[in-house]
């Protein structure tokens, strides 16, 4: 089971990198061949076999040498791997299409601060029908309520902050994405993934260099949300 989540992992990964290199720019994710972004070379089926044609190529374009990486396609891997090793069978894949469906969201808002409306559907759609799996305890009203509250909550904030400072402090992707985490995880998970993600932004901020450099920085809180929300499922 362990290897299988693993591989398809790896595999959604490599599909989240291609989508998350191509949608901003405008390009379809399902037409025209893979080629590399330095050269425009195409690039060969059997050059594209997640992270095994990374390690064969030792990183670089078989045709000018230029490095590209597999970080999508890893952490991809990863999501299957650690769903496997704390989950049932049944309860495992649950929860690796939520932190796989998550990922291209959270690569999405952190390079771009852009939460596409046709993603967060999707996740919204995939929990409806897989999220019971992972826990059949959750029932259907605390997932509405998460929703529901998911979605005011941030829309508050973001209105108000609107409302004082006269400008916008957060995308309208946001509470989107929180409402939607409160369908996947119920009510009772949205503070401790509002927490986690809150500390996660804290890190950054700190991390992230002088005071005036942080005044004038955007931060992408979907991405916090996403990983915080992927954490938050693994908490007793």
């Amino acid at each position: 089971m362990t290897a299988g989540l693993a591989t398809l992992g790896a595999i959604w990964g490599s599909f989240a990198g291609a989508l998350c290199s191509r949608w901003p720019d405008g390009r379809s994710i399902t037409r025209g061949r893979s080629h590399c972004d330095s050269c425009g070379a195409q690039i060969a089926p059997y050059d594209l076999i997640p992270i095994i044609s990374f390690l064969v190529l030792r990183g670089k374009c078989r045709s000018c040498g230029s490095p590209f990486t597999v970080g999508t396609e890893f952490i991809g891997l990863c999501i299957g791997a650690t769903a496997a090793l704390f989950f049932p069978p049944a309860q495992a894949l649950s929860v690796a299409m939520f932190g796989w469906f998550l990922l291209p969201l959270a690569i999405l808002d952190f390079r771009h601060l852009w939460l596409p409306n046709r993603l967060l559907g999707l996740l919204l759609v995939v929990g409806i029908l897989f999220a019971p799996l992972w826990d059949s305890g959750i029932s259907w009203t605390d997932r509405a309520i998460g929703g529901i509250a998911g979605f005011a909550t941030l829309e508050t904030v973001r209105q108000l902050y609107r409302l004082v400072r006269r400008k916008e402090g957060m995308g309208a992707g946001d509470p989107k994405l929180l409402g939607v985490l409160g369908v996947w995880l119920g009510w009772q998970l949205l503070p401790m993934t509002v927490l986690i993600a809150s500390f996660l932004g804290l890190a950054t901020a700190l991390l992230s260099g002088h005071r005036k450099e942080q005044e004038s920085m955007e931060y992408p809180l979907g991405t916090f949300l996403a990983v915080a929300a992927y954490i938050a499922v693994f908490l007793p």
